[in-house]
């Protein structure tokens, strides 16, 4: 019996999952659209569809601007200028669009519920994925809340994700990772964790499918469906 016991509780030690913030949890695609758009156009340059948005988010700020500007490279200094601008703009106005998708609210509270060990990891800048997580999911236990931070590599290098399995005491082959894109995909299996593709967020099932995604789930309820079977 106390074997039994041991084991019980090491299986409920080792219950940990990161999550993707943007097109994961929170629906920010419209404010981060409504600031890059600003920084654009106060430099003069053309603003973007918000939709053209999905494919541009998911590497940090500067890749984001790197991206717009795919087809018209411009220098390192006038990229600094955009981020600089868009930061200033997305501090003060981040909260008006910006909403967890349906579903997420339930799906936090049943691994809370159920005692896994959450935590946050984002490609955003650190300052702004702690204030997006105060604002917006303060009413869940998060462990760990990481966004970009400095000196450490950004998704899809593993290093991000394996700081949180060791914060949380948890194996990183016992931790599962939920996001939406293929640097969310990239990062999990970089990180020896379990790979699931939230086919709700910017993305979509090929992409997810094609880096490497144990799971595909199309929304929040699946994800509480399939981590209640395992």
């Amino acid at each position: 019996m106390k074997k039994v016991m041991e084991q019980v509780a090491s299986a409920s030690m080792s219950k940990a999952i990161i999550f993707d913030l943007d097109g994961t949890l929170l629906d920010t695609l419209d404010d981060i659209a409504i600031s890059a758009n600003f920084a654009l156009t106060t430099l003069g340059f053309q603003a973007q569809e918000n939709e053209k948005y999905r494919y541009f988010v998911g590497e940090g700020v500067f890749k984001l601007f790197e991206n717009i500007f795919a087809s018209n490279p411009q220098s390192h200094e006038t990229i600094q200028k955009t981020v600089a601008l868009f930061e200033g703009h997305y501090t003060k106005q981040f909260n008006q669009n910006t909403k967890l998708y349906e579903g997420v609210s339930k799906m936090l509270s049943f691994f809370q519920k159920r005692g896994f060990k959450m935590a946050i990891l984002s490609n955003k800048p650190d300052s702004f994925t702690k204030m997006c997580a105060v604002k917006y999911l303060r009413q869940w236990k998060f462990e760990v809340v990481f966004g970009a931070r400095e000196g450490v590599s950004r998704k899809p290098h593993p290093q991000g994700a394996l700081d949180i399995a060791e914060l949380l005491n948890t194996k990183p082959e016992e931790c599962y990772y939920l996001g939406d894109t293929m640097i969310d995909m990239q990062t999990a299996n970089s990180a020896g964790m379990i790979a699931i593709g939230a086919l709700w967020g910017f993305r979509d099932e090929s992409e997810l499918r094609e880096h490497g995604a144990k799971y595909l789930v199309r929304s929040p309820s699946e994800v509480i469906k399939l981590l209640a079977e395992i």
